[in-house]
């Protein structure tokens, strides 16, 4: 996204959006020094046509959907700049955060034959840190969609791999927030201002751990997100695979985006009347990809 359109954006969005829901003291909570914008990252040593031996052998395209993540980057820091009055003096671009995220990998000292979840920390004064943590291999990221890898669209092919093995379908557990979340610009924006997520996911009961999610709703009883995940239901009229609105108070996930153009899902308002027990969804997030999951109550 352009750098210009970027700032427009961003600054409709302040009007129309922020300050319509939250008229005062919505910058009030957090010193912006404190502020530091989330960006969950997949390495895939699978994801290249050649697997890299050395770090010199990383591409771009290890990084999974790598252009998403960096638009939603510029985007979140022109969002939170223009939030708490302050001025960028730098800008996040695709080869700036290629190179930190290969020179945090040669830092650490991590295989390049594994996967890793990378958790990149940004804060508004450009400073950012890495975190690396091992990952179970996917031999389709998006097997929610596309289940058999004989349908996989050809030039995504990139995004399954059929010699390796999962060892099961994903499938999880979904279950549904006892309270309504209150919209703000951290439900919308992936920052490490977490508080909501982390209250809902003590709902989950933990019989089926790292395969359970809980889904968040706002005040109007419209559906917005999984605390991980961004999620999407099938439409009853047309069969077509919907996610909600971002005026809903979702993130803006990057994978979500991804989907959305690509035209494999729609957006549309999703109430909790849709989130019956035994309700099929898809799950979806930037190290999972896109896999399914079953509501549970």
């Amino acid at each position: 996204m352009p750098t210009s359109l970027n700032s427009e954006l961003v600054r409709e969005i302040h009007r129309d959006y922020i300050e319509k829901n939250f008229p005062s003291g919505h910058n009030n909570t957090i010193n912006p020094q404190d502020l530091e914008i989330l960006s969950t990252i997949r390495y895939d040593p699978n994801l290249s046509s050649v697997s890299p031996l050395t770090y010199d052998d990383i591409t771009p395209q290890n990084f999974f959907l790598l252009p998403e993540h960096t638009s939603r980057l510029q985007f979140s820091m022109n969002f939170f700049h223009l939030l708490f009055g302050t001025t960028p003096d730098f800008e996040i671009t695709e080869s700036f955060l290629y190179k930190q995220l290969v020179q945090a990998m040669r830092k650490l000292k991590k295989s390049v034959l594994c996967s890793y979840k990378v958790r990149g920390l940004f804060k508004l004064d450009g400073s950012v840190t890495f975190e690396l943590y091992e990952v179970p291999g996917r031999h389709n990221l998006l097997s929610g969609i596309f289940p058999d890898l004989g349908t996989f669209p050809e030039e995504l092919e990139f995004l399954s791999h059929p010699d390796d093995e999962d060892g099961e379908d994903v499938n999880w557990k979904v279950y549904i927030s006892d309270s309504p979340t209150l919209i703000s610009p951290f439900t919308s924006f992936k920052t490490t201002k977490r508080e909501v997520y982390n209250e809902a996911r003590k709902l989950l009961p933990g019989t089926n751990p790292g395969q359970e999610e809980v889904v968040l709703f706002n005040t109007q009883n419209n559906v917005m997100e999984g605390s991980i995940t961004n999620i999407a239901v099938k439409r009853e009229s047309d069969g077509k695979w919907v996610t909600p609105l971002l005026s809903s108070g979702c993130l803006c996930g990057v994978t979500r985006h991804f989907l959305l153009r690509k035209n494999f899902i729609e957006e549309d308002n999703v109430t909790l009347e849709q989130l019956k027990p035994g309700t099929k969804v898809l799950l979806m997030n930037a190290i999972m990809g896109v896999f399914g999951g079953t509501i549970v109550g």
